[in-house]
């Protein structure tokens, strides 16, 4: 049987994951918490599962970081953030959930300097009650903290009036949180909650991204003295969603870049049961930049460290056995009119294969309706990317179930399950196009 766990990219050792919670860097250690069922490769019984890097590339799985505390009726530990208060000590917060009152906000603070342990408490919780000026507020839920000046920005996801919202929130301590005002709300056509919110600066500019039940989207602007967000752009963080991309996280670490991480879902899986015990893994860790009013992201330079060897030469490239875990970087002009035609994870007589197809106009599209002969999703997936001077740089990383596109730091993330053993060549076709390509193979990072 084929096997479906990435490599390349960080996955639980076994059961469900979702979410990347609290990412956080402290003392020289990048750590990563995320939801976590420690019962099975189902949704349920929310807690923080938690590893750690000093690269943001090779992972060490540790314990469960935090559990619901069950003798205060916390049935779940939902989504939260990381953070430092002044004097430097790391604090998250997080949305507490229980069957028997409203979703609250606590925090919870690491035994010691490891951050192996977080331990909840109820004191400077956040309610309902704190809006006394907003009514109809539901799903209220996944902080995201930063600094702003001399005290701390959060904002919060959640429907209001049954409209996708995000809540704006002031601290000057990083304690205690003042509810201020609505920072942005859905036009009405979208009417689910914007879950996991998060806000950043890049430059001069404020980005705030959420997860509205479908595709990650972005809106860039600028913020008054008076915290209003002033939307300048709009677009989408990756095109895939729950088919490869959702609830991203963001933080800034000590080299000052803003890095971002996804989960990759396992809904492309549609009901096919063939894969049994772990469910979901992450993205690979990405670097935000802004470049011609749009949201870009790039891998760090760190993923070079997974790279065993390379193989170069020009484009077209003929079809040839890479295996199923590879990157592939094609470096080139295209015009207008023209199409790079990209066939992954293929059969040497092309019967099943995943195929990417980068059109002159700025369409990229991820055509999965002959990647496996298993009831697995095969749903198109495309949207428009950027060819500043018909300049076309392409990356795709492959790793068993997992694709990652990028043309110009916009992306289309997705999961795709080969049924086929020998699903493992590549071909690059050119139509009015010319480049260069790379094909790297890939080390596992360290779990």
């Amino acid at each position: 049987m084929k096997d479906y766990r990435p490599g390349y990219h960080y996955r639980s050792k076994e059961n469900w994951i979702n979410d990347p919670c609290g990412l956080i860097g402290h003392h020289g250690v990048y750590h990563l918490y995320h939801q976590y069922n420690p019962h099975g490769d189902k949704w349920g019984d929310m807690h923080w599962g938690h590893a750690t890097s000093t690269d943001m590339v090779n992972w060490k799985q540790q314990d469960i970081a935090l559990k619901p505390d069950v003798l205060n009726k916390e049935d779940h530990c939902f989504t939260g953030c990381g953070f430092h208060l002044p004097d430097g000590r790391p604090v998250f917060y997080y949305t507490s959930i229980s069957d028997q009152r409203d979703p609250e906000q606590w925090i919870a603070y690491p035994q010691d300097d490891t951050l192996n342990s977080l331990v909840q408490t109820q004191m400077h919780r956040m309610t309902y009650d704190m809006h006394k000026q907003l009514t109809g507020i539901t799903e209220w839920r996944d902080p995201s903290v930063i600094p702003y000046k001399d005290g701390y920005l959060m904002v919060l996801g959640c429907r209001l009036n049954s409209r996708g919202t995000c809540l704006l929130y002031t601290s000057e301590d990083g304690l205690h949180f003042t509810y201020h005002s609505v920072l942005a709300s859905a036009d009405g056509s979208e009417d689910h909650s914007w879950e996991c919110p998060n806000i950043m600066r890049i430059g001069e500019k404020y980005v705030l991204i959420y997860s509205p039940y479908r595709q990650p989207l972005y809106i860039i602007g600028t913020m008054t003295d008076d915290l209003r967000f002033i939307p300048e752009a709009k677009g989408i963080v990756d095109e895939s969603g729950h088919e490869g991309y959702y609830a991203p996280q963001s933080f800034r670490d000590k080299q000052g870049r803003q890095l971002i991480m996804g989960w990759m879902p396992e809904r492309s899986r549609g009901d096919w049961d063939g894969i049994r015990g772990w469910a979901g893994c992450m993205s690979l860790p990405k670097e935000v930049y802004l470049e011609d009013g749009i949201f870009k992201m790039r891998v760090i330079h760190e993923v070079e460290k997974l790279v065993s060897s390379t193989e170069r030469g020009e484009l077209p490239l003929l079809q040839c056995a890479v295996g199923d875990q590879y990157r592939l970087v094609v470096d080139g002009k295209i015009e207008t009119d023209g199409c790079i035609k990209v066939d992954l994870l293929s059969t040497s007589d092309g019967s099943e294969k995943t195929v990417v197809k980068l059109h002159g106009n700025g369409r990229l599209v991820l055509d999965r309706s002959m990647s496996s002969k298993h009831p697995t999703h095969r749903s198109l997936q495309e949207r428009r990317v950027s060819l500043p001077k018909n300049h076309v740089a392409m990356e795709i990383y492959v790793d068993h179930s997992v694709v990652e596109i990028c043309v110009n730091g916009e992306w289309i993330s997705s999961r795709v399950y080969p049924s086929m053993e020998n699903a493992v060549y590549l071909q690059v076709g050119m139509q009015n196009a010319k480049g260069s390509y790379e094909i790297s193979q890939m080390n596992d990072c360290e779990k």
